[in-house]
């Protein structure tokens, strides 16, 4: 099926929305990459449904009364205190139930300590994602900026049907599925080689700025379970990055480091699931 821009108009909110089968998704996505005036709309549609979305969130029939939380709290405390307690405890068991809360504070906050050094590490700790670091600025640089990848870009459905599933619906995962700030555009999506190694790639644009969202494949993966996303600086763009079982996802840009860590922030999520869907995928067909 060839989409026509007048199919697409009828198709767009179903494209939003996620309903489409696959095949129509990607036939939508073809005339995506090929017509700006059907691009326009649709960052218009979706600008449309972000704003009724946020309107809703912050409608003030919606929100908590002011006093509401401290007046909770004031009633459950008096009907605790009001009750006697099922299991009487001792001086003693007091002061150990207070000793072992105070343990667990102290594990919490150093739980969160751990995790905080964790995100901000400096990404040379990791010899593997600093070098994929510098391969992630070079395909911004040389396919989203000049246009002069080491090979020929394919589709994402063939790469996907090639070489990596989780390329297969990758601008469905980043335009449709993540929550992106309002003004994010789609410029194309497609799959390039740099240096031997193949990488899923969307380029966007926002705030003037060419944005490049890559994910490539890891033949070792040392997730954290907290999944980071790390920031790091390479060849003078910005980059975000973040690894999945499996995979390693970038966001390349001239960006401010806030405004690209807040597109990687939004598209985590979404490509996170894309690529999980992916693998399990993989798995059924080898299991058939």
């Amino acid at each position: 099926m060839k989409v026509q821009c007048r199919d697409f108009r009828e198709l767009a909110d179903s494209y939003l929305s996620d309903e489409l089968l696959v095949e129509t998704n990607h036939d939508v996505l073809r005339h995506l990459e090929a017509c700006a005036d059907c691009r326009r709309e649709l960052a218009a549609r979706r600008e449309l449904r972000a704003k009724l979305r946020k309107g809703f969130q912050e409608a003030p029939q919606l929100q908590m009364r002011e006093g509401f939380a401290g007046e909770s709290a004031s009633s459950l405390r008096d009907v605790a205190l009001s009750r006697p307690p099922l299991f009487p405890m001792s001086p003693t068991r007091y002061v150990a139930a207070a000793a072992v809360l105070l343990l667990v504070i102290a594990l919490g906050f150093s739980v969160v300590q751990i995790i905080w050094r964790g995100a901000n590490q400096p990404t040379s700790s990791n010899p593997l994602l600093a070098s994929l670091n510098q391969d992630a600025a070079g395909v911004h640089r040389d396919c989203a900026l000049n246009h002069s990848p080491d090979e020929k870009p394919v589709s994402l459905a063939e790469a996907g049907r090639n070489h990596d599933r989780a390329f297969t619906n990758l601008v469905n995962a980043v335009m449709t599925e993540a929550s992106l700030p309002a003004g994010v555009e789609l410029v194309e999506g497609h799959s390039c080689v740099v240096k031997g190694q193949r990488f899923g790639h969307v380029i966007l644009k926002y705030h003037g700025q060419v944005v490049s969202v890559l994910v490539t494949g890891l033949q070792q993966s040392n997730v954290r379970p907290e999944e980071v996303i790390a920031s790091a600086q390479a060849e003078g763009f910005q980059l975000a990055h973040f690894e999945t079982a499996g995979h390693a996802v970038f966001v390349v840009s001239g960006l401010k480091d806030s405004e690209n860590m807040l597109l990687a922030r939004a598209i985590a999520p979404s490509v996170s699931r894309q690529i999980k869907r992916a693998a399990l995928q993989s798995r059924v067909l080898k299991r058939g």
